[in-house]
């Protein structure tokens, strides 16, 4: 809270609060989007600009342009309200502009001179327009703790020199969409495209007049005069986009021009006929400024709707293209379908084509990500696909999504999309062993990719506007990138989007024989993966929770043989988590505890299992317990039907185990014809340093049920469920005053 920001909210309630357009500032001393929009709907208030809207239009900059320069103000004299204004908005944007009085005075000025210099303006101390645009805005003009000193610089270069056509951009240090943006209008400033302030940066088109003006041929040691202005937006293109030239002066010497041939390289610009390496022609620069570059350059790979006949398939191959991407399964609409066919990969392997498989049934939007089991779908349905084609194995499966995330909705709802795939992709469900790829803006494929969830990217640089693209470089990894739409000349013609080629993903050239099943067989086979994948999912829903789903994505599922998840090591204790997931329940024995797990008709657990769970979870009085009774609900729901056991035994002379079975006894309730079960044992072996088991401790039944002896059990697997394992070996001391004798010292 800065006391400055809420005497500048409580001034503009005060003085606009009889206003009909006014809306109300919670008088908080937090300054942000709220507080932004008052100040605006202040001055659009104040100076006569109706509907005051809270936000900055032509209308408002219009009159920013036509009002008196503010200087200091005499002391003596009469107040104005802009001038409080100007002092408030000062305060919001982090700068002392001494008080709120309505008198522009030494204070201010003084701000307004820091302010000027942080957004790279010319400093005078006076308001002029642009320091009204500066300070009535929603940009930031010192560095952010994200921000990165380069892109500041670049950021008040551009004010310097272009702010009457792009107006006052941020200088906070981070590549936004507006700074990205602002480099287009910078560029067309520069060719004399025009010379009107632009109101809306988003409408900019690096499109024909920018093409046809562009000054020829940017290259090494043509510097000096007009030159000099288009070499520093070359320059600024490059670090936006991963290289660094070293200087930002426009001076195009060695560096800069090694920066460009890399660039191009990478980009897989050279050999299209279009550029020169080093030098920067116009093609060169839409792909420094926008991310599908220069649309009119060749490509070698291209991905379609259409179902390939023989004869455009042939075409393809004759107009330079080596790979096409195609959709394993869905449709173009409600009819039509695009899923590839069997005869279709005849034509394409007879064309001398390689193909690169998608898949994309949805994922055109955020619902589609925010079901928690879509990947788990996805990741199966994509593997039964590929192997009824006769995909070989190894082949990369590209995921789609296919909308413009933010990168928060990459975090909460697209990597865990990505993980249940990847989940999927490592079990014995996926015997070809086929690799995941991803389909989306750069940053939705750089994200994915970093976390090891995609091993190569398919990009949809196509989408310029797209806030994942704007500002990020192309992923290491891309070994497709997409960036035009044409109608394809063939027999018919028919409509492709024009991807670029890295090489990094050779696609399916061969295919495998895929042998003709009978109905009965097919049949016999749905069945099989529809249980294959219930399994899949049962084990999903325990391990998520538990956070263990990383350990089992790395290691892979196998039937009846145990797999190590984590290992964890203190003072202490070394403890080892493993799991073995088997085909029925697990046989019950003594030193068990036992849940009986249910549902009832409207999905929910059972009266009885809620019981349950709450009698083991009552009376458990551990701190750092977390949400253990949600995550044992969590798992429950996944069951439906059958048990969840808990076991704690010694092993003299320095073990414990804990062991957490869940089973389900009906994996497919909803098919009468399937009945079978799996069981997931969880198992925690803690060995204990420097102590002693005491051999006469053993839980028998009567401890477990009732007493001390419960408690010892579920307290130490709420622990490992709930905090980490760490954390059990703490609570041990707790559980040995609370009676229950396990060392022998």
């Amino acid at each position: 809270m800065d006391q400055n920001v809420k005497n500048a909210q409580r001034y503009l309630n005060a003085m606009f609060g009889g206003h009909s357009e006014w809306v109300k500032l919670e008088e908080n001393g937090n300054t942000g989007s709220l507080m932004m929009e008052g100040l605006i709907r202040a001055f659009q208030i104040n100076n006569g600009i109706s509907p005051a809207t809270g936000f900055v239009g032509p209308r408002t900059i219009a009159k920013m342009k036509v009002l008196p320069i503010m200087e200091r103000m005499d002391p003596d004299g009469d107040t104005s309200v802009n001038a409080a204004l100007v002092q408030a908005a000062l305060f919001a944007k982090g700068y002392n502009a001494g008080g709120i009085t309505g008198i522009f005075y030494n204070a201010g000025v003084r701000a307004v001179r820091e302010l000027q210099s942080d957004a790279g303006l010319f400093v005078t101390g006076r308001v002029n327009w642009k320091v009204w645009a500066g300070l009535f805005s929603m940009n930031w003009f010192k560095k952010v703790s994200s921000g990165d000193e380069t892109v500041r610089l670049i950021q008040r270069q551009l004010n310097s020199e272009w702010s009457d056509i792009i107006g006052v951009g941020p200088c906070d240090g981070v590549a936004s969409r507006q700074t990205i943006l602002s480099l287009v209008g910078a560029l067309q400033a520069a060719e004399g495209v025009t010379y009107e302030l632009i109101d809306d940066l988003n409408e900019l088109n690096f499109g024909p007049s920018t093409t046809r003006n562009f000054p020829g041929v940017l290259r090494n040691g043509q510097n000096g005069g007009n030159y000099t202005k288009f070499n520093k937006l070359v320059q600024y293109g490059l670090y936006f986009n991963g290289y660094n030239p070293g200087r930002f002066d426009g001076v195009f010497d060695g560096q800069t021009e090694n920066q460009v041939r890399a660039f191009q390289e990478f980009y897989a610009l050279l050999g299209t006929g279009r550029v020169t390496a080093g030098e920067v022609n116009v093609s060169t620069m839409k792909s420094l400024l926008t991310s599908k570059g220069d649309t009119e350059r060749s490509a070698k790979a291209c991905d379609c709707a259409t179902v390939l006949n023989r004869q455009q398939a042939l075409d393809l191959k004759a107009a330079g293209y080596t790979h096409v991407g195609r959709y394993l399964t869905g449709f173009v609409g409600r009819s039509t379908s695009k899923a590839i066919t069997h005869d279709e990969i005849n034509h394409i392997k007879n064309a001398g084509l390689s193909l690169f498989p998608i898949y994309q049934d949805g994922g055109y939007y955020l619902e589609y990500f925010q079901n928690s089991h879509q990947g788990l779908t996805d990741g199966k349905l994509a593997i039964e696909a590929a192997e009824n084609l006769g995909i070989p194995s190894g082949t990369t499966i590209y995921f789609a999504v296919d909308f413009d995330a933010y990168e928060y909705q990459i975090d909460d709802f697209i990597i865990p999309y990505f993980r249940m795939i990847d989940f999927i992709f490592k079990t014995q469900l996926n015997k070809k062993r086929y690799k995941v790829g991803v389909y989306g803006a750069r940053l939705i494929c750089t994200k994915v990719s970093d976390r090891g969830l995609a091993s190569y990217s398919f990009v949809g640089d196509m989408s310029t506007g797209f806030s994942g693209n704007l500002g990020y470089s192309i992923p290491k990894n891309w070994a497709f990138d997409q960036f035009y739409e044409q109608d394809f000349t063939s027999n018919p013609t028919f409509p492709i989007d024009k991807d670029a080629y890295s090489g990094r993903d050779k696609g399916a050239s061969t295919f495998d024989v895929v042998p003709q099943k009978s109905a009965k067989q097919l049949e016999q086979e749905n069945a099989q993966r529809i249980l294959d994948y219930a399994r899949m999912q049962f084990i999903h829903d325990i391990l998520n929770p538990l956070g263990y789903l990383n350990g089992i994505v790395t290691t892979g599922i196998s039937y009846n043989k145990k797999v190590k998840l984590a290992n964890y090591s203190n003072p202490v204790a070394d403890v080892e988590v493993s799991m073995t997931v088997g085909g029925q329940a697990s046989t019950e024995s003594d030193s068990e505890y036992k849940i009986n797990i249910s549902v009832d008709n409207e999905g929910k657990l059972s009266a009885e299992t809620e019981n349950q769970l709450s009698t083991i979870t009552t009376g458990i009085n551990l701190e750092k317990l977390g949400d253990f009774k949600e995550k044992l609900e969590s798992i429950a729901l996944s069951v439906k039907s059958g048990t969840m056991t808990f076991k704690i035994t010694p092993l003299p002379p320095n073990k414990i185990v804990i062991t957490v079975t869940t089973t389900s006894d009906d994996l497919l309730p909803e098919n009468p014809k399937v009945n079978e079960s799996v069981s997931c044992e969880l198992e925690y072996e803690f060995t204990f340093k420097n102590r002693r088991i005491n051999p006469e401790f053993n839980i028998s039944t009567e401890s477990i049920l009732i007493g001390v002896g419960t408690v010892a059990v579920i307290a130490l697997v709420a622990l490992a469920f709930s905090t980490g394992v760490g954390e059990v070996i703490t609570a041990l001391s707790t559980l040995v005053s609370a009676g229950v004798s396990l060392f022998a010292h």
